[in-house]
């Protein structure tokens, strides 16, 4: 029996929705990806990362098609009726139950959805280049819902306090902005830290400042930093060669 914990996203979706992110613990992958990597693409022991998703369906519990992706840091959404291979997107919906939504992170900002009748789920994978390309507003806009009836729940990801860039991003923030609420929303967003041309991204701010523009009314979340909380999260940016985490929303028939 799997005994691996899960944060639980903490939102008012209805209860037939179940959203969930995977810690580091509890699997199988030795250092420096241990415990529970889940990710195939980052040289980790496939062996081990296969042990690790069967220890994850185990701890779920729930007979699920799980639709994994091949992230690239774009704004593509795909709606999906069934699971099947991976897809290259970074975005997932569905409106069909049981069918679990997921991404790997660890670092990038994972955004789950649900609509207020709790049928309709959708996930999202945004980097700093998925919020620039348009991520969730074509989230958003794939969606069913009217946004006022689609809720927003962000998981873990790296905080503003570690999360330092280069100036070309925030000026590629300002360089798509359209107008001077956008442009006001990229300079809230960014701090200069001590080092010339070098900036704190908040994207837990700019990601929260989206969703309201576009009408998202609730948004939870964005109170962790996987860069600072060693012990539950890999982070891509203090580690290096490291593992990933999942984020998984799906939904099951109302009763």
């Amino acid at each position: 029996m799997s005994n691996l914990e899960f944060i639980h996203a903490n939102w008012s979706a209805p209860k037939n929705v179940r959203a969930v992110m995977s810690l580091r613990k509890g699997g199988i992958s030795k250092p420096p990806y241990a415990n529970l990597n889940l990710a195939c693409h980052v040289g980790d022991n496939l062996f081990a990362v296969a042990g690790n998703l069967d220890l994850l369906r185990e701890a779920l519990m729930l007979d699920l098609g799980y639709q994994w992706l091949d992230q690239v840091h774009s704004a593509d959404v795909i709606e999906i009726e069934s699971a099947s291979a991976k897809i290259k997107a970074d975005g997932l919906i569905t409106r069909e139950p049981r069918n679990a939504c997921c991404v790997l992170t660890a670092d990038c900002l994972p955004v789950m959805f649900a609509n207020k009748e709790g049928t309709e789920v959708a996930v999202a994978h945004a980097g700093w280049r998925g919020l620039q390309a348009g991520i969730l507003k074509n989230t958003i806009a794939k969606m069913t819902s009217d946004p006022n009836d689609i809720m927003a729940w962000m998981g873990p990801a790296i905080g503003p306090c570690h999360y330092e860039v280069g100036i070309e991003v925030k000026e590629s923030f300002r360089a798509s902005a359209a107008t001077q609420e956008e442009l006001n929303l990229v300079e809230s967003s960014f701090a200069e830290s001590d080092l010339e041309g070098k900036f704190y991204m908040n994207l837990y701010l700019l990601a929260r400042r989206q969703l309201l523009a576009m009408g998202v009314s609730s948004v939870s979340g964005g109170d962790h930093c996987t860069h600072c909380e060693e012990d539950k999260f890999y982070s891509y940016r203090r580690d290096g060669k490291t593992g990933r985490m999942a984020s998984i929303i799906f939904f099951q028939e109302a009763f």
